[in-house]
């Protein structure tokens, strides 16, 4: 097989399978479920009971100027 007629066998397949992937539509119920907490917020109750968990901030602002 050359190598010519390899990619663009490969190519035609790949530009078809996205085709057949953006035409078809998945309904929304059989998405994944997404954990309402994350993992890191079931370690947080194993904690020791005198230890304290860093906060970060929960909005972070930078200055932006217009002018150069």
């Amino acid at each position: 097989m050359k190598l010519r007629n390899f990619v663009s066998g490969s190519s035609i397949v790949l530009v078809g399978w996205l085709v057949v992937t953006f035409l078809h539509e998945v309904p929304a119920q059989s998405y994944p479920k997404l954990r309402k907490y994350p993992a890191t917020a079931k370690s947080a109750s194993k904690r020791p009971p005198g230890e304290v968990a860093a906060r970060l901030p929960e909005s972070v602002e930078f200055p932006v100027s217009v002018s150069r």
